[in-house]
């Protein structure tokens, strides 16, 4: 649950953290979805520098639409949220957001990776959990473990999946 709030706090942060402070650079003018990338570092003085942000790369469509934007946590941030680097795609209304453990969070939680799947109010659809090799799953054939959700965000089914994409069935 923890996770979930730290996400809603990122999005809503990332949403206004264009309009803030910091040291901006274009650092393509042509990038994947046809428009600018720019890159905001944020120093010491900065106030999203004390919420935790170091630095953040948006990538934006020919139109100026977000449609991603990739934000790394500040070292004691990350320490203490347990990730370093969230990525968010945006979909029309519908958002993906990528979080990336620390090794501390890793170890402790035997993932990586968690992608967040939400849609166009923002509620959580689906979240699936990139392993550990060294994990108890992983050794049993399990790369990565999906939860779906229901309108309530819920978990109403488990399923664990091999590289593949194949169930894996553990018992």
């Amino acid at each position: 649950m923890k996770k979930i709030e730290i996400l809603a706090l990122l999005l809503s942060l990332c949403v206004c953290t264009t309009a803030l402070a910091g040291e901006e650079t274009e650092i393509f003018n042509n990038n994947e979805y046809g428009g600018v990338t720019k890159q905001i570092t944020y120093s010491e003085n900065d106030a999203n520098f004390n919420k935790g942000m170091r630095k953040i790369v948006a990538s934006y469509d020919s139109e100026g639409n977000k449609k991603k934007m990739e934000v790394y946590a500040t070292k004691s941030h990350a320490e203490k949220a347990g990730w370093y680097k969230k990525v968010i795609y945006y979909w029309g209304r519908k958002k993906v957001s990528e979080a990336y453990s620390t090794d501390s969070d890793s170890a402790k939680y035997g993932f990586h990776k968690m992608v967040s799947y939400l849609d166009d109010n923002n509620r959580l659809e689906k979240r699936e959990y990139f392993l550990n090799k060294d994990s108890l799953a992983a050794k049993l054939g399990v790369y990565r473990r999906v939860v779906h959700y229901d309108d309530n965000e819920k978990a109403t089914q488990v399923e664990d999946l091999d590289i593949q994409g194949n169930i894996v069935v553990i018992e």
